[in-house]
């Protein structure tokens, strides 16, 4: 694309480029001295102001305003000025931004040196594509590059100057905090915590180049970084919607794929990222926003830690959830996806093909708090809550209002319960949803396997759960192999609460590439 440089007209030096979907970090601007005389000079993006000067060969860019990019130059001062009959050459690749992510195959369009069979194979598939810049993203980052100038004093130095590292290596995002807010304080560091783009981890090579090229030319002499792996918690979704087929044109699989979308669209602008919220609410809203046939929708939670088991060497785990998690051997609150295996040395070392993890709540008595999980609808009388369990004298009354639950109400807290559920009866509705926390804040972990349809207890103490603090861990943890071919390992575990949220280190994320990471479930009313 080329653009002659007419004073007249053009005083500003300003081009627009017509492309909306160009990707930024692709443009090469050469500048011609005129149609008739081809001597030429690069010009680059223009990065440290204060550094210009009036022969800088350097270019600025912005968005216009209908949402295309502009290309201006120099007035002399800051930065090399035109002249009349400069040619502008700019060339760039247009994106698509986040499409291209994960192709792999590509066909060939046109002969090699007059060979047309040649075959192209795809060696990894594409990675580190992302969105345009939105709005809220500029307001929040042009503030601190105004601060920074170059120079990393605060934390929001450091998270703008290494997210925005002139090209060097592709970052989603960056969260930092000093020594001294670490737990415990360890005083002349900062932390850095970064998410690749298109990716999740960082490898040793890339650590490397982002601290010796990145940070460390940014960085106050006297104070050390230090970058962290970041701790993700996976989330899981669950999501169940009655419908009406009257009030809507779509057949349930077309609302289901709706469905799909709302939720990966609200985990886009919501997770993903440090210092994020997720709220159940939020995502029950989003899912109800879809369709006026949906009657009612509810919707639950399930946590997943990932890691890759030594299986070599005993270790032991330790996994951070960062809520509270639900004490429920019903539903196995805690729990590992997929099996493993385990060689069996008390039993002459016989290989367990296929070894289950679950939680064994202790120091629980008594019922703490009984939790509306969907309130129904249709209730015209009030409901019966059943306690059911391994306890005694358990009691509990429901509330309704506008014909659906809204809270349940624990007359008697009973005693000797180790586990325990509730369902509500009667009433006149459909689809009224507890659940039940007991009081104690501790649990044991334990490993299981099924022989001839039999469970059997193969390790009665494998770990630990602290319900309160979110916490779990493995004791002494030896598979000798995992049943999938990755090797990696997903502890699951529900939370308590419908709020949960991140800080230094850990993101919540969706992970998209997980068929299992959503689930939506559609159901016609009859």
């Amino acid at each position: 694309m080329a653009f002659t440089h007419d004073v007249a007209t053009n005083p500003s030096a300003t081009f627009e480029i017509p492309d909306a979907d160009i990707d930024t970090s692709t443009i090469t601007i050469v500048v011609q001295q005129s149609t008739t005389n081809s001597y030429s000079q690069v010009f680059t993006l223009a990065q440290e102001f204060l550094d210009l000067m009036p022969s800088t060969t350097s270019y600025f860019l912005q968005e216009g305003p209908n949402g295309n990019y502009q290309v201006y130059f120099g007035d002399g001062i800051l930065g090399k000025a035109l002249t009349d009959g400069n040619v502008v050459l700019i060339s760039y690749i247009t994106s698509s931004g986040t499409s291209a992510t994960g192709a792999n195959t590509f066909v060939l369009m046109d002969s090699i040196s007059g060979y047309s069979n040649t075959v192209v194979t795809g060696v990894s598939s594409a990675v580190q594509g992302s969105d345009k810049e939105s709005i809220a993203s500029i307001k929040y980052t042009a503030p601190k590059a105004y601060s920074a100038q170059g120079r990393a004093v605060t934390k929001e130095d450091y998270i703008y100057l290494i997210q925005n590292n002139s090209g060097i290596f592709p970052i989603d995002a960056v969260n930092v905090w000093g020594g001294e807010d670490n737990d415990p304080p360890v005083y002349g560091v900062v932390f850095v915590a970064i998410k690749p783009r298109g990716g999740y981890t960082l490898t040793s090579s890339q650590k490397t180049i982002i601290e010796n090229e990145i940070i460390k030319p940014i960085s106050v002499v006297t104070v050390k970084p230090k970058i962290i792996d970041v701790d993700y918690t996976y989330v899981v979704v669950n999501s169940n919607i009655l419908y009406s087929p009257k009030l809507t044109q779509y057949s349930a699989s077309q609302l289901q794929t709706q469905v799909y979308s709302a939720i990966q669209t609200f985990a886009a602008s919501t997770l993903n990222t440090f210092n994020s919220t997720f709220q159940l609410y939020g995502l029950i809203s989003a899912v109800q926003a879809v369709s006026p046939s949906f009657i009612t929708n509810d919707a639950n939670i399930v946590l997943q830690k990932r890691f890759i088991p030594d299986t070599e060497n005993s270790t032991s785990y330790t996994f951070y959830f960062g809520t509270s998690l639900r004490k429920d051997i019903y539903s196995k609150s805690i729990s590992v996806t997929p099996t493993f295996q385990v060689i069996d040395t008390k039993n002459n070392s016989i290989v367990r093909e296929d070894v289950y993890l679950e939680e064994t709540p202790t120091s629980t008595t008594s019922l703490e708090s009984i939790n509306v999980v969907n309130p129904g609808y249709g209730y015209t009388s009030t409901p019966t809550v059943n306690i059911l369990g391994d306890g005694f004298d358990a009691t509990a009354t429901a509330t309704i209002s506008n014909g659906r639950l809204s809270s349940i109400e624990i007359t008697n807290v009973g005693y000797g319960y180790t586990q325990a559920l509730a369902e509500i009866v009667g009433g006149g509705g459909q689809l009224g949803a507890v659940s039940v926390i007991l009081s104690g804040n501790s649990g044991i972990i334990r490993t299981y396997y099924y022989d001839n349809g039999v469970k059997t207890v193969l390790d009665p103490t494998a770990g630990t759960v602290d319900y309160e603090n979110g916490i779990v861990v493995l004791d002494s943890f030896l598979p000798s192999d995992v049943n999938n071919s990755s090797g990696v390992l997903s502890l699951q575990a529900v939370p308590n609460s419908t709020i949960i949220s991140s800080s230094r280190d850990k993101i919540i994320a969706l992970d998209n590439t997980d068929s299992n990471a959503i689930n939506v479930k559609i159901t016609a009313k009859s």
